[in-house]
């Protein structure tokens, strides 16, 4: 019965209120209208881009110890080539070039460049898909602009990569080349060893067993030298006297008795002719790279592949003017509705009924 007086009363409120309630919701649905159809439409125009290859010609530490446990040391992970393009493509350098290139300052009525670049920021959006291709979006007031702009990305994106590539090309052929030339002296300087060595103990050719005499020693050279630097690295991050340090030095020992045992002859000659193979491989190795280098420099192709070119938006993407009105009614039915019930105080009191005479 409580609840039945209740609801009454409150329909007899609404009812009331009825004219100041519809008022109030047409005249707010009508503002809510008249500023939905002011606000400029935006368009967005998108693109795709397809993953980017690896360069072999990049590694560092972590690609160099891909694959390889070390206790106690944790490899930093390698960015991928996608994320460095992400990392261009977001780069406040990209962004200023195209404040200015469009005008964006004036577009987007900003006088100061900070305040330009905060907001193209806020209309642009990469993403890095599973696949492994980013998507590309950009909405401005103007479709013709927003297709224009995103390709600007992708030619700065390109224009990029290339500088950067020439310039890492250049680096590495001017450092190969100095390179080459101290590698040719001690290349030079190997072989006068090793000739005076033949001239003074009458070895003018070398014979089959000098060489594999020469071939043993160097070998087990490089397995002491490798077992050096092994031990380097345990001693970096173990603790002394490890049973992995003793196995080392275990191993060392052995070397080192198989080393006494060996002529001296056989172990300068062996350590002349290592030398002088070490250096005709350097020499080998920097020859092919300074070619690439040098071709890497001079090439000059285009370095990002587009999947989709940015497209020329047809329809904008807001805002949404149905739906802002029909927010607008709903806002302002709720907002009379509340106000009408929170007024009952005020609601006129029935004049009382006439006695009966």
């Amino acid at each position: 019965m409580e609840r039945t007086v209740e609801l009454s009363s409150l329909m007899n409120r609404l009812l009331v209120f009825r004219r100041p309630i519809a008022m109030f919701v047409v005249v707010a649905t009508l503002l809510t209208a008249v500023v939905a159809f002011m606000l400029p439409p935006w368009f967005e125009s998108t693109a795709t881009l397809l993953p980017p290859g690896e360069d072999d010609s990049s590694f560092g530490i972590a690609t160099l110890l891909k694959g390889v446990a070390v206790p106690g040391i944790r490899i930093p992970t390698q960015a991928t080539p996608a994320d460095v393009f992400l990392a261009v493509l977001e780069s406040r350098r990209i962004r200023e070039e195209l404040v200015t290139r469009f005008d964006l300052k004036k577009a987007y009525k900003k006088q100061l460049m900070e305040g330009a670049l905060k907001e193209i920021k806020q209309h642009v959006k990469f993403k890095l898909t599973d696949a492994g291709t980013i998507d590309m979006q950009f909405e401005d007031t103007n479709p013709q602009r927003a297709q224009q702009v995103l390709g600007a990305y992708i030619e700065l994106l390109d224009r990029f990569n290339r500088e950067v590539r020439t310039t890492k090309s250049r680096r590495t052929r001017k450092f190969v080349e100095e390179r080459l030339v101290d590698n040719k002296l001690e290349l030079s300087q190997a072989e006068g060893a090793l000739m005076n060595y033949q001239v003074t103990h009458k070895a003018a050719i070398i014979t089959p067993e000098m060489s594999t005499a020469a071939q043993t020693a160097a070998q087990i050279y490089s397995q002491r030298t490798a077992l050096q630097v092994r031990l380097g690295v345990i001693r970096s991050y173990s603790a002394p006297g490890s049973q992995e340090e003793q196995q080392i030095l275990n191993q060392l020992d052995e070397l080192e008795k198989q080393m006494r045992t060996m002529p001296g002859t056989g172990l300068e000659l062996a350590r002349l002719l290592r030398d002088v193979k070490k250096y005709e491989q350097i020499y080998i190795l920097l020859t092919a790279q300074y070619e690439q280098a040098r071709i890497d420099e001079a090439r000059d192709v285009v370095t990002v592949d587009v999947l989709d070119p940015p497209s020329l938006p047809e329809r904008k993407v807001r805002p949404h003017r149905t739906l802002l009105i029909a927010v607008g009614f709903l806002l302002s039915l709720a907002v009379g509705v509340a106000y009408a019930l929170f007024q009952g105080d005020r609601i006129p009191a029935a004049p009382p009924a006439a006695p009966a005479r």
